[in-house]
C-alpha cells in the first residue's frame, strides 16, 4: 500500500488526501481536505523514524502547546494526532510560495521587501516569546509568502521534538534540529536550553540571506559550516551590497552577535533596528561604533553621522517625553473578549438588502474603536480601548450596527431595526434620528451632521444629531458614501467602483487610473474607498490589500497605487473592514476575503450541493437548461474573465476577458450566451457561441453616457430584457438580431431585477425606489400586484411560482397563473448563513426548480484588531514616494 493510500485509509472521515506537496527532513506534506469544515489543509506526517525516536504521545502532548499561537504573521495549528502509526499535524493550506522558493527564484529581495519580511517574522516571534514558546528552526522554509507578506509556519516541531527527549538520538537517523546555516552557535554546541535570543540569531542570517543571497556562512559540508558559525565573522551586508542602510547593516550584525548576551534582547528591539529607529542606537553600538575607525575622510563623516544620530535620539527622546507620552509600538493586535469578538455574521453584519457594511469604528484621537460584536442571534455594540485593557458594552445597541464614532469622541451612530440612532459611549439617552432606513453608508460630516445612505443607495438623508432629519435627496446609485469635505463631494461605490458625486448639482464623475501621460485610464476599482486630506485615496483591492494612491480631486484622477497592508477583512461586493482616525492610526479586523466562494446548487426541500468549480471570487453566473454548462464571471486581478465550465467534468476555458463582464445569460437552446461588457468608456450587449470558435457578435452599444445594461435576463430564443440603474427602467430586445440593428423597447418603469415569466406572460421585478416585489402583466402591462415587502433580487422558479430573498433567507410565493395575483402569503424556503451576496443578481434558477448561489468561507469571528499608530504618515510618504 502507498504512502497516500495508507494515509487515506487511516484518515478516512476526517481527510481526504489530494496529493504530496513536499518532502523535508522531518515530515512529507499533503494536501487535504478538511471533510468536517470544508477547507483546504496542509496536513505533514513526521517520517516515521522520527516519530519512532521521539514517541507519538509525546510529541502530540508537546506540540499542542503551539495551538493557542494566534497571531496574523503566524501558520496556525488546526489538528493533530496518530492514525495507523503515523504521526500527524494539521495547518491552513496557503496558496502562496515559501521565502526559499521566492529566494530561489530572484537570488536577492528588494531592501524594503526583505526589510518587510523580517519585520513581519520579528513580530510573530515577539508574540511567541512571550508565550514562551521558541521555535528553534527558522529559515526560509518555514517562511511562507501570502499576498506578499510573511506566515511563520512548523511553530513547535523542533520544540515537540526537543521537548519529547530526542537530544542526539537524532543523529543515528542523519537527522538534526535545527539548519546549518541558520543555527545559531549555542544550537551547534549542543546546548540543551534555547533561548530566544537563538530565533533572533536564525532571522538575522534569514535577513542576510534576504539581502545579499546567500546566508552569513557557507561550507561544502555541515562541519564546515558548523565551525565557521562557531569562529567566523560575518561579512558587512553594505560592503557587499551598497544600497543597504548602514542602519539595516548594524541591526542584522547585531543579531549575529556569538554571544547571546550581545544580540537584541527581544524580536522587536532587532525589528525596531530595522527601522532605523533611534531608540534602537544603543543596542546597535559595537556596529555604528565600528565604523568610525574607518580611514580618513570617512572617520569623520561617520562620527559626525554617530554624533547627529545621538542628537537626533535625544531630541526624540525629549519631544515624546515633554508630554508626558513614550513611543507605542509600530504595530499591535489588541485582543476582544472571547464572547464579543467582532462579528461577520451575515444576519448581523448586513442590510436586509445584503449590502455588508463597515462594523467597525475608531475614534479621531485613535485611543479606542467601536465595534459590532456577535451576541447570539443579534449584535451589541462594544468599547475597545486602544492604550490599556478596557472594554465593556455599550448600553442601549443591542441589534445595532455599522458603528460611526462622532467627530468629539463622545457619541457613536450606528444602525438599528430600520433606525439611524445615536447614543453617548459613556452611556445615556438614545436619540432615534431617522426610520424606515435601509441602510448602505452611515458617516459623520461634522460634529453636527450626519450623512446616511438608504434604499440600496438611492436616497442620502442629512441628519442633526439632536433634531433628526434634515433634508433627503434621491439619487442614482451611491452606496457606501463617504464625505470629501475639501472638494464638498460624495466618494461612492457601486459594482466595485469609485464615483465622486456632487449632491448639489446631481452630476457625478467616475474615478479613473491616470495613465503615464496624464490622462484618464481605467476606473478604479476596489472597495472601502476613503479620501484623506483631499489628495490621497485609500481602498482595498481585490486582492485583499490595503492600497493607497494620490487623488486628484477636481480630475477624478488617482495616481500610481501602493500596497500597505494585507489580510484585512474583505467583506462582499461592500466595504472593507477597516478605519482611519483623525490623527491617523489605522485599525482593521484581519481576516479572510468573503468574495472567493464555492457556488452550489439548492433545489427544493434539499441541501447545497457544490458545483465542479474551484472556489473563486465569482460576480455573475448562469447554468444552461440541460445543467451541463456553467457561464461564470471571475473576478481577478487584472479584470473579469469569463469562464465557461463543463459541469460534467470540470473542465473549464476563459471566453472573454475584459474590465467589466456582467450577466452572461444562456439562450434556452444552451448554445449561445448573451452578456453586457464594459470598456473604460462603454457598455455593450454582446452574443454569441462559445462554442463555435468565433468572437461574440455586439448586438448594440451604450444607449447613452450612464446606461447600465444590469441586469440582464433571457427567457426565450428571442427575448430579452436589460435593466438600466440610473433610469431604473426595464428594455427589451432580441438577442438573435444582426449586430448593431437590436431594437429596445421600454417595458417598465420603476424596476430594477426584471424577470420574464417561463410562459412569458408576466414580468417580475424590484420597485426601484421602495424596495417591493411587483409582478404585472407582459407585453402589455396591467395591474401591478405587491407580491412582497422588503424583498430583493426576485427570480421565477415556475411560470407561477416566485422565489425573492430576504438577507441570506429565501421566501417562496405562488401566483394566480391567470391574473398574476399572489396567493395566500409567502412561505420560507431555505435559508444558508453562508451565503455571500455578489454585485448585482445573486442567485439564478438552476431549472429544475431550484436555484445556484455563492456560498461564501465559513464566517469567523475576529479574536483581535490590528491596530498601525501613525500609519497615515507611514502611507503618504510611501505613495509619494511611489509617484515621484
Amino acid at each position: 500500500m502507498t504512502a497516500i493510500a495508507r494515509l487515506s485509509t487511516a484518515l478516512a472521515g476526517r481527510y481526504r488526501i489530494e496529493r504530496e506537496l513536499g518532502a523535508g527532513g522531518m515530515a512529507t506534506v499533503y494536501l487535504a481536505h478538511d471533510l468536517r469544515h470544508d477547507r483546504n489543509v496542509a496536513l505533514k506526517v513526521l517520517r516515521p523514524e522520527l516519530s519512532a525516536i521521539l514517541g507519538a504521545e509525546r510529541f502530540l502532548h508537546e506540540i499542542k502547546t503551539t495551538a493557542n499561537l494566534q497571531h496574523p504573521h503566524i501558520l496556525s495549528l488546526f489538528d493533530s494526532g496518530e492514525a495507523d502509526g503515523l504521526v500527524f499535524y494539521v495547518m491552513p493550506y496557503v496558496e502562496g510560495e515559501s521565502l526559499r522558493e521566492r529566494l530561489t527564484r530572484e537570488k536577492q529581495l528588494p531592501v524594503d521587501a526583505a526589510v518587510r519580511i523580517a519585520t513581519e517574522v520579528a513580530d510573530a516571534l515577539e508574540y511567541a516569546h512571550q508565550q514562551g514558546v521558541v521555535h528553534r528552526d527558522i529559515k526560509p522554509e518555514n517562511i511562507l509568502l501570502y499576498g506578499g507578506h510573511a506566515l511563520v509556519a512548523d511553530f513547535g516541531i523542533a520544540l515537540a521534538a526537543s521537548s519529547a527527549g530526542a537530544g542526539t538520538r537524532l543523529t543515528e537517523t542523519g537527522m538534526s534540529l535545527g539548519t546549518p546555516h541558520y543555527m545559531s552557535p549555542e544550537q551547534a554546541m549542543g546546548e540543551r536550553e534555547v533561548t530566544p535570543r537563538s530565533d533572533i540569531y536564525a532571522l538575522g542570517c534569514v535577513t542576510y540571506e534576504m539581502l545579499v543571497g546567500e546566508p552569513p556562512f557557507t561550507g561544502p559540508t555541515a562541519q564546515a559550516i558548523v565551525a565557521k558559525v562557531m569562529t567566523a565573522e560575518p561579512a558587512s551586508l553594505t560592503a557587499q551590497r551598497k544600497s543597504v542602510p548602514p542602519h539595516v547593516d548594524a541591526a542584522v550584525l547585531t543579531a549575529l552577535e556569538k554571544l547571546p548576551a550581545d544580540r537584541f534582547e527581544r524580536a522587536a528591539d532587532f525589528a525596531s533596528a530595522l527601522a532605523g529607529n533611534p531608540s534602537a542606537a544603543a543596542t546597535t553600538r559595537r556596529h555604528t561604533a565600528a565604523a568610525a575607525y574607518r580611514p580618513s575622510p570617512w572617520r569623520r563623516v561617520s562620527v559626525a553621522l554617530g554624533a547627529l544620530t545621538l542628537l537626533l535620539a535625544g531630541l526624540a527622546l525629549w519631544a515624546l517625553t515633554r508630554h508626558g507620552t513614550v513611543a507605542g509600538p509600530r504595530v499591535f493586535d489588541t485582543a476582544l473578549p472571547e464572547d464579543a469578538a467582532m462579528s461577520f455574521a451575515a444576519t448581523t453584519a448586513t442590510t436586509a438588502y445584503g449590502t455588508p457594511l463597515r462594523n467597525i469604528s475608531i475614534s479621531p484621537a485613535g485611543d479606542f474603536a467601536v465595534y459590532a460584536a456577535r451576541q447570539g442571534d443579534s449584535t451589541m455594540l462594544w468599547y475597545r480601548s486602544l492604550v490599556d485593557a478596557t472594554t465593556h458594552a455599550i448600553t442601549g445597541t443591542k441589534g445595532a450596527t455599522v458603528p460611526r464614532v462622532s467627530p468629539e469622541g463622545k457619541r457613536v451612530a450606528f444602525f438599528q431595526a430600520g433606525q439611524v440612532m445615536v447614543v453617548p459611549i459613556d452611556g445615556g439617552e438614545l436619540r432615534r434620528l431617522l426610520d424606515g432606513h435601509s441602510p448602505t453608508s452611515l458617516e459623520w460630516v461634522s460634529r453636527t451632521s450626519l450623512l446616511a445612505g438608504d434604499v440600496d443607495g438611492r436616497r442620502l438623508s442629512w441628519l442633526d444629531p439632536e433634531a433628526g432629519a434634515q433634508k433627503s435627496v434621491t439619487i442614482g446609485r451611491c452606496s457606501l458614501a463617504t464625505w470629501i469635505p475639501e472638494q464638498r463631494q460624495l466618494l461612492c461605490q457601486w459594482n466595485e467602483e469609485a464615483t465622486a458625486f456632487d449632491p448639489a448639482s446631481g452630476q457625478r464623475w467616475p474615478v479613473r487610473v491616470a495613465r503615464p501621460d496624464g490622462s484618464a485610464g481605467g476606473l478604479l476599482v476596489g472597495s472601502g474607498f476613503r479620501v484623506v486630506e483631499g489628495r490621497y485615496i485609500v481602498y482595498l483591492s481585490s486582492e485583499g490589500d490595503l492600497r493607497a494612491a494620490p487623488y486628484d480631486g477636481t480630475r477624478h484622477l488617482a495616481g500610481r497605487s501602493v500596497t500597505l497592508e494585507g489580510g484585512v477583512r474583505r467583506e462582499t461586493v461592500g466595504d472593507a473592514q477597516y478605519d482611519l482616525s483623525a490623527e491617523g492610526t489605522l485599525v482593521y479586523a484581519p481576516g479572510a476575503d468573503a468574495t472567493v466562494g464555492r457556488l452550489v446548487r439548492l433545489a427544493r426541500g434539499g441541501s447545497p450541493v457544490a458545483l465542479p468549480a474551484a472556489a473563486a471570487a465569482f460576480q455573475r453566473y448562469d447554468l444552461s437548461r440541460d445543467r451541463r454548462w456553467l457561464s461564470a464571471v471571475v473576478q481577478t486581478a487584472n479584470g473579469d474573465e469569463l469562464r465557461i465550465y463543463d459541469l460534467r467534468n470540470g473542465q473549464q476555458v476563459t471566453w472573454l476577458r475584459a474590465e467589466f463582464i456582467r450577466h452572461p445569460l444562456w439562450t434556452p437552446s444552451g448554445d449561445r450566451l448573451v452578456v453586457a461588457v464594459r470598456d473604460s468608456t462603454r457598455w455593450s450587449v454582446l452574443s454569441g457561441a462559445p462554442g463555435s470558435g468565433r468572437p461574440p457578435d455586439t448586438l448594440t452599444t451604450s444607449l447613452g453616457a450612464t446606461w447600465n445594461p444590469d441586469p440582464l435576463d433571457v427567457q426565450s430564443e428571442h427575448q430579452a430584457l436589460a435593466g438600466d440603474w440610473g433610469a431604473a427602467i426595464a428594455l427589451r430586445f432580441d438577442p438573435t438580431a444582426p449586430p448593431g440593428t437590436a431594437r429596445f423597447d421600454t417595458v417598465a418603469t420603476d424596476a430594477v431585477f426584471v424577470s420574464l415569466s417561463p410562459d412569458g406572460k408576466f414580468i417580475l421585478y424590484e420597485s426601484g425606489d421602495e424596495g417591493r416585489v411587483m409582478v404585472t402583466s407582459y407585453p402589455v402591462p396591467g395591474r401591478r400586484w405587491q407580491v412582497a415587502s422588503g424583498g430583493v433580487e426576485p427570480l421565477w422558479l415556475s411560470s407561477t411560482e416566485v422565489l425573492y430573498r430576504s438577507g441570506v433567507s429565501w421566501y417562496l410565493a405562488r401566483l394566480n397563473p391567470v391574473t398574476g395575483e399572489p396567493i395566500g402569503a409567502a412561505t420560507f424556503w431555505a435559508r444558508d448563513p453562508r451565503f455571500s451576496d455578489t454585485s448585482g443578481w445573486s442567485n439564478r434558477p438552476s431549472h429544475d426548480g431550484g436555484i445556484i448561489y455563492l456560498q461564501g468561507p465559513e464566517q469567523v469571528s475576529a479574536p483581535y484588531l490590528r491596530v498601525v499608530p501613525h500609519w497615515v504618515a507611514q502611507m503618504k510618504a510611501a505613495v509619494d514616494q511611489a509617484n515621484r
